[in-house]
C-alpha cells in the first residue's frame, strides 16, 4: 500500500507532512483535545509539524470555523462553503490514512508540480474562511480538489508564511495522485515541452531513427546506460530553436555546465536546453543527434 504522505511530501520536497481531515458525526471515545482553544487553521499548521488533534466545538476559538465545520447552524446570516448539514461532533486533525480530506501547505513552485502530477487543479476562493471552509468543508460536500491562498486570520494567527499556499485534496485523488508518483520515479519521471502530436512527421521519423520513441510531450529512449528524454520548443516563427536533454538518474550526480541538477525525491533530474543548430544537431534529418547527446553527457554527467 503507498504511503500518501512519504510519497507526495518527498516529490515535492516539503519540509511539512501532509495533513488528514476526517469529519466525525458520532462522538469519539477519545479526544486528543488542545491544551487551549485554537482556530482549526493553527491546528492544521501544528499538525503539519506532526502533531494530531481530535477535537470538538469547545475547542474552537474561532466562530467562523464552527459554521464552516458544520458544527452549528447559521442563525443570521449565511456562511459559505460550509459543510451541510451541520451535524459535526467532532474533527479529526492529523492522519492521512482514513481521512476525507488531505491538506498540503505549499509553495507556488510546489503547487505547479502537484498540478502537473495531478493533470491540473480548478480552485476558486475568495481570501476568506480559507483552511476551514475553502479547504476543508468545500473539498468535504464537493468531493474535488480546491486551492486556497488562506486569509488574514491564518496568516497573522496561524502563522502562515506569505509563501505559502493550500492544495486540499479529497482522500481518493490524493491515494491516487501518490500511486502516480510512484510509478513516475519508477520510470524517472517527466518535464514538459511542445505536444508531440504537433511536431512535424520528419522530425518525429528522424528521432525515430535514432531510437526515440513518442510520449505526449516528450521522446525517450537510451544512450548507452542513460535514459534519455527529449523536449522541443519552438519560437513564435514556428522553428524549433531549442532542444532539452532531461537524464533522470536515481541516486547522486555531479554535472557541470551546460547542465544542471534537480533533485527530486530519490531522482537528480539532469537538464540542459541547446540550440540544435549550435552544438551541431539537424532535427529534422537527425544527424549527429545521438553522437552529439553521447559526447555532452560522457563530458559533463557524473555519478556520485
Amino acid at each position: 500500500m503507498v504511503d500518501i504522505d512519504n510519497t507526495i511530501r518527498s516529490y515535492l520536497g516539503s519540509k511539512y507532512r501532509l495533513v488528514g481531515i476526517k469529519i466525525l458525526n458520532e462522538i469519539p471515545k477519545d479526544f486528543n483535545r488542545p491544551k487551549k482553544p485554537l482556530r482549526h487553521c493553527q491546528m492544521v499548521r501544528e499538525a503539519a509539524l506532526g502533531k494530531t488533534f481530535t477535537y470538538d466545538a469547545k475547542d474552537l476559538s474561532c466562530p467562523n470555523a464552527e459554521l464552516a465545520l458544520g458544527f452549528v447552524e447559521p442563525k443570521y446570516v449565511d456562511v459559505e462553503p460550509r459543510i451541510k448539514p451541520s451535524n459535526t461532533k467532532a474533527v479529526r486533525v492529523g492522519p492521512v490514512e482514513g481521512a476525507d480530506v488531505v491538506l498540503a501547505i505549499v509553495t507556488p513552485k510546489q503547487l505547479m508540480d502537484l498540478a502537473v502530477i495531478s493533470g491540473g487543479i480548478s480552485a476558486q476562493f475568495k481570501g476568506e474562511i480559507a483552511v476551514c471552509g475553502e479547504a476543508t468543508a468545500k473539498v468535504f460536500m464537493e468531493g474535488k480538489p480546491n486551492i486556497t491562498v488562506l486569509c488574514n486570520g491564518a496568516r497573522i494567527l496561524g502563522e502562515y508564511k506569505d509563501s505559502e499556499l493550500i492544495v486540499s485534496l479529497p482522500y481518493d485523488d490524493a491515494k491516487k495522485i501518490a500511486e502516480k508518483i510512484v510509478t513516475l520515479e519508477k520510470k524517472g519521471g517527466a518535464l514538459c515541452g511542445c505536444l508531440t502530436s504537433d511536431i512535424p512527421k520528419q522530425i518525429i521519423l528522424s528521432l525515430k531513427d535514432n531510437g526515440f520513441e513518442k510520449g505526449t510531450d516528450y521522446f525517450f529512449g537510451r544512450i548507452d546506460d542513460w535514459d534519455v528524454r527529449i523536449y522541443l520548443d519552438k519560437d513564435q516563427g514556428g522553428r524549433y530553436d531549442r532542444i532539452t536533454i532531461h537524464v533522470p538518474v536515481k541516486g547522486e550526480v555531479k554535472a557541470q555546465k551546460p547542465f544542471t541538477v534537480r533533485k527530486r525525491g530519490n531522482w537528480s533530474d539532469v537538464t540542459g536546453t541547446f540550440e540544435p543548430e549550435e552544438i551541431g544537431i539537424n532535427l529534422n534529418s537527425g544527424e549527429n543527434l545521438k553522437e552529439t547527446i553521447r559526447a555532452l553527457i560522457e563530458k559533463n554527467v557524473k555519478m556520485e
